[in-house]
């Protein structure tokens, strides 16, 4: 009996993981540019959106390949204009953009982005809400089945990102 349940913790394990990701979609990505209207001084024009991922991590490359997909050389939503900038996580400190979008799935290694981040007083989005949740990000963006959006207030502050008192009601703050 104990080896049947140690066997199903360990299925549970390797499954729950795996079907708990979603994919970034189009929609995710609507909404995040969305939020750089919101900044303090809001993001007008081109905007170059660093996609950090590790190539080695399943999860991570699945959305550097999604965002690759829906931002081909560019996406006007709004405002601005998204250009995609592919940033392996390795060389996160040498690749300069305006905005970083980091991918799921890096667990301890996004401590790395929040770092980056507030160094170089740069937002930083995501669809992981837990990287949000560590701090490793300022804003999370989830479009599905509805618009729920994070925002990391020590994160932000670190980044050097405030946002507009009137999107700030309409968020969820930690």
């Amino acid at each position: 009996m104990r080896q049947i349940l140690l066997g199903l913790v360990t299925i549970f394990a390797i499954i729950l993981p795996g079907t708990s990701h979603a994919q970034v979609t189009a929609k995710d990505i609507q909404v995040a540019a969305r939020v750089l209207n919101f900044t303090a001084t809001p993001f007008t024009g081109t905007v170059k959106l660093g996609i950090v991922y590790d190539p080695a991590i399943a999860a991570s490359a699945a959305d550097e390949q999604a965002l690759a997909g829906i931002l081909g050389s560019g996406l006007a939503v709004g405002s601005v204009t998204l250009v995609p900038v592919l940033v392996p996580i390795a060389k996160l400190a040498s690749t300069p953009v305006d905005v970083l979008f980091l991918t799921s799935g890096l667990g301890a290694a996004a401590a790395a982005v929040g770092t980056q981040a507030a160094s170089a007083k740069t937002l930083c989005i995501t669809t992981d809400i837990s990287a949000t949740q560590a701090g490793n990000c300022a804003v999370s963006v989830q479009s599905d089945p509805k618009v729920v959006i994070t925002v990391n207030k020590a994160a932000a502050s670190a980044s050097g990102v405030s946002f507009a008192s009137a999107f700030l009601m309409m968020v969820t703050e930690i």
